[in-house]
């Protein structure tokens, strides 16, 4: 008879045993501490030092003067900006003999053939004429011969924002940075750096690209650029060039770091660029460091000093301090290993990295031993008869589970998305708890339903074998990924994929060592060995036959399930042969005491499998979700992409949890679902736009030389932006009306309607006419009816009279060619083949005599040739004072229909835009002060709380002329 187990054993298997009270503490444990952590040492890393550095008190004084007015290129106020980091810059600089400032302003001038930074699709041939205000600072290194370190960041700011995170909090921690070298406590670094203070980054990385033809340039080989992209927060490393310099990022007091980030750069699903752009195509090797979130107040009014914090300048401050103290004091060779980096910080405090090789090393390893062994595990287990599970019942339940969960979910997350697009905007948390509890709460009614309706021996190591496989497959498919396409994401993978596999193959060891059953045996009478008493035979059913000693259900899994087979090694001992009526029923009474019994290898496989796995995609899946969920409002692509991620991110969150979930005690299967019906009704029923996270809309201003309508116009997502405009004061007493452009591609649209005109210059009314502002004056041109010659170029230079400007743009178009839609069309080969910049006078140059590229003559005019054709040609000046731009162009009529005679389509239209960027300014009109964009000042004043607002394009008005030559 078994006996009733005592109170140490039943206080062990009620602890240990595989039950629904220590399970469900073990997953509350789990989530809960996952989500505590990351709050915790987020905190941490955000609270800076008591009392403040020097080094950041200095650096907070700078950014808040550096982002007292909004400064873009095209306004005043960067040359104030200018001005006062030059000479802040100075003065630090004289602490120092082997310190040296030299400031680009009016100095650098060029051309250069860029595409479109922002659209890689793009396929314009564009000319970009610039000016730098760069401002460079070298610290030349006790040995000058070591290749040096570039630290960059820009001043200009978008003409909607105050640029204090984008990019203020970069420049003042160059700042605090070069105060620090500048300071009796710090030595002469060994290898030179150099500074870049670089101006209109914001429409062409421009700034870097002037950086390049400094004569520092080629001091360099290593950089680090800052950046913001967001507003506040915790300062991300999110690319880098390669392991080699990114090993020294181990050198930053609080790391935060993830190649996620950089994967989403080379896919193609970010497309916004860095400066990091410009110094890795020229060769550079260095890291791109920015702020990332909140994306709906970026470029906005409230990039201000009130949305951000001292802890953040430090958390900047002080990691870019670390990583080039590190960089310019390595005084030998820096790693000369160029593959890419996948690396990640493990909670703010440990930083890991190693190169995609390394990992696909690891992955060839692990895909290859892990089936291996946990096959010959299998068959290990199979051969000793300790798992007691058939291999045609129960090994679709859990896969029939992932599936029905997973489309579950996937249903839901689209009649959420279908509800509200732009939901994820204003609030990601309740969806994904929402789809979490519902996926869970899936796995488990399916899983404890087939559980009880047909029980199987250890159903978690089925679960986890079967999990085990599928991240096999995904580890399998991400192994080639960073084989092909040098994917720098796939660590999540393999983390999970290798936690599952230790715990399974824990399961499959467990039964291994376990002491198995005796096998079945023909019922004989018991014997005493060493007497002379024969054994016989008898009956199954004979009536004196000793009781069965079946395991009572209370018995640890290491014991024996039945009393150990007779053996001469049991010298002097009494050896007992159970009675069974038949071998099946023996066999059934081993698996009903396999299902009894107590399980206790379940609580390591848990500790192994969940609290890490569950960390891993939680710490992943919302930083990914941080960086993109605003990026909803940007189009209906992003939309769908960053909802298919959530939907990810909370099967992930409780795939770790599945292979144990039949055992969840029902409480927290209730709280689940009190969790999923909470959260799914505040998803369903909640604004997608609050203070907090509002609704962001572009503006832009167009006029027309031609009809002189002052048109404000709106991009947004689309269905947003009608109703909040039709109670502004201006719309209700003109009675104007508001015309809507659908996208239905990209679920966007373009409102317009005719508002408060601009006033951009101080004087009289009639000097703020339209035409004043922008008019083109032809001063020669070729093409005339006298000419005969279709195949020589066509000459013609003309003046752009622009008032108070700094930036303008030229297309170009014609009866079969446009420059608009020429960026999506390989057909499209534009006829203008050479663009000439006058600084002194018109000089003709026969076209074939310049050569390809950029060049100057003694004059310095500036010309650019390139026979493939210039689409668009982009002007930026620095002197506010010169009136106009004269350009002269060469273009070929044989670009057109040669048969014809010289007519309309013989003709080529020049369109002409140019920007002012100035809100936050006023002028004197008529001895009156009138703000300069008084539309926006509207929209600002009488929109909701919940509305903010952008730049549409590189001004807040464009001024639009056309000429036909």
């Amino acid at each position: 008879m078994s006996q009733e187990p005592g109170r140490i054993t039943k206080f062990i298997q009620s602890t240990f045993g595989f039950r629904k009270t220590t399970l469900t503490a073990l997953v509350i444990v789990s989530y809960i501490a996952t989500i505590l952590l990351n709050l915790y040492f987020d905190k941490v890393s955000l609270t800076p030092p008591e009392p403040a550095p020097r080094i950041l008190s200095t650096a907070w004084l700078d950014l808040q003067t550096i982002s007292t007015h909004f400064h873009p290129y095209t306004s005043h106020a960067n040359d104030d900006v200018h001005d006062y980091l030059l000479e802040r810059i100075s003065t630090i600089c004289t602490r120092k003999s082997y310190m040296e400032v030299d400031d680009d302003y009016d100095k650098v001038k060029f051309m250069v053939n860029q595409q479109d930074v922002f659209d890689p699709e793009s396929l314009a041939n564009r000319i970009i004429y610039f000016e730098s205000g760069n401002i460079v600072v070298k610290i030349e290194g006790k040995s000058p011969a070591l290749p040096g370190v570039l630290v960059s960041s820009h001043y200009d700011s978008v003409p909607t924002a105050y640029g204090a995170t984008d990019d203020g909090m970069g420049v003042a921690s160059m700042l605090g940075i070069l105060e620090h070298y500048s300071s009796d406590e710090a030595d002469q670094p060994e290898r030179t750096i150099i500074f870049n203070f670089n101006n209109d980054e914001e429409f062409g990385l421009l700034g870097a690209e002037a950086f390049m033809r400094h004569k520092w340039a080629k001091l360099v080989k290593y950089f680090v650029n800052l950046e913001g992209t967001g507003a506040g927060g915790k300062a991300i490393l999110f690319r880098s060039t390669d392991v080699g310099v990114l090993s020294y990022y181990s050198a930053a007091s609080r790391p935060f770091a993830n190649s996620l980030f950089q994967e989403g750069f080379q896919s193609g699903l970010i497309r916004s660029q860095t400066d990091y752009k410009v110094y890795a195509e020229n060769g550079f090797r260095g890291v791109d460091i920015a702020f990332y979130k909140p994306r709906s107040l970026y470029h906005t009014l409230r990039d201000s000093i009130t949305g951000t914090s001292l802890g953040s300048l430090w958390h900047m401050e002080v990691n870019a301090l670390n990583l080039i103290d590190a960089l310019a004091n390595e005084n030998t060779q820096i790693s000369d290993d160029t593959s890419q980096a996948v690396f990640f910080d493990i909670l703010g405090k440990f930083f890991f990295y190693c190169s995609v090789n390394t990992l696909y090393i690891l992955d060839i390893f692990i895909v290859s031993i892990v089936p291996i062994v946990t096959i010959v595990c299998v068959l290990i287990v199979a051969r000793r008869g300790t798992w007691y599970v058939e291999f045609g019942r129960g090994w679709l339940r859990y896969p029939i589970s992932l599936i029905a969960s997973y489309a579950l979910t996937t249903f839901v997350s689209k009649y959420l998305y279908l509800n509200d697009p732009i939901l994820l905007s204003n609030d990601y948390i309740s969806p994904l708890l929402a789809l979490t509890s519902l996926n869970l709460l899936c796995n488990y009614l399916i899983l404890n339903f087939l559980a009880w309706l047909r029980p199987i021996h250890d159903q978690k190591l089925v679960c986890l074998l079967e999990l085990n496989m599928i991240l096999w497959i995904g580890a399998i498919w991400m192994t080639m990924k960073e084989k092909q396409e040098q994917n720098v994401a796939g660590y999540t993978i393999t983390i999970v994929h290798l936690l599952v596999s230790v715990s399974s193959v824990f399961g499959l060891i467990g039964l291994i060592v376990k002491r198995r059953a005796p096998r079945y045996r023909r019922t004989m009478k018991p014997r005493i060995y060493g007497s002379n008493e024969e054994e016989q035979p008898h009956s199954d059913n004979e009536n004196n036959s000793p009781a069965e000693t079946i395991p009572d259900s209370n018995d640890s899994e290491s014991q024996p399930l039945l009393p150990a087979e007779n053996s001469s090694n049991n010298n002097n001992s009494t050896i007992v042969i159970i009675e069974h009526e038949s071998e099946e029923t023996y066999k059934q009474k081993l698996k009903h005491a396999a299902l009894q019994s107590f399980s206790y290898d379940w609580s390591i496989q848990f500790l192994i499998l969940v609290p890490l796995s569950v960390f891993v995609i939680y710490t992943n899946g919302e930083l990914v979700l941080q960086a993109l969920n605003q990026t909803v409002q940007e189009s209906s692509y992003f939309g769908k992409v960053t909802m298919q991620i959530l939907v990810g991110v909370a099967v992930g969150l409780g795939i770790p949890v599945t292979p144990f979930i039949h055992k969840l005690n029902f409480a927290l299967v209730l709280f689940f679902t009190a969790v999923l019906l909470v959260c799914s009704t505040v998803s369903y029923f909640e604004s997608p736009y609050s203070y907090t996270n509002p609704l962001k809309l572009r503006f832009l201003q167009t006029i027309d030389e031609a009809s002189k309508v002052p048109l404000v116009n709106l991009f947004g997502r689309a269905g947003y932006i009608e109703p909040m405009l039709r109670d502004l004061p201006s719309l209700k007493d003109s009675g104007s009306a508001i015309s809507c452009t659908i996208n239905n591609e990209l679920g966007t649209e373009r409102c317009q309607y005719e508002g408060p005109r601009p006033y951009l210059l101080d004087g009289t009314s009639a000097d703020n006419e339209f035409s004043h502002y922008l008019n083109i004056q032809v001063v020669n041109n070729s093409n005339n009816g006298d000419v005969v010659d279709n195949f020589s170029p066509v000459e013609v230079d003309f003046l752009i009279n622009v008032q108070d400007n700094r930036n303008c743009i030229l297309r170009f178009n014609s009866s079969n060619y446009d420059s608009l839609k020429s960026p999506h069309s390989e057909k499209m080969v534009s006829p203008v083949k050479m663009v000439t910049l006058y600084v002194d006078g018109y000089e003709s140059v026969p076209l074939s005599s310049v050569p390809s590229g950029y060049s100057t003559d003694e004059a310095g005019n500036h010309r650019f040739k390139t026979m493939k054709g210039i689409d668009e040609i982009q002007l930026h000046k620095l002197n506010w004072t010169q009136p106009y731009y004269h350009v002269g162009l060469q273009w070929l009529r044989t670009a057109f229909d040669d048969d014809e005679d010289i007519d309309k389509s013989k003709l080529l239209g020049v369109s002409v835009s140019c920007y002012w960027g100035e809100y936050d300014e006023e002028v004197r009109v008529d001895d009156h002060k009138v703000r300069k964009v008084r539309a926006l000042d509207e929209l600002i004043q009488y929109s909701p709380r919940h509305v903010v607002y952008s730049n549409l394009e590189r001004g807040l008005v464009e001024i639009n002329a056309h000429v036909i030559l």
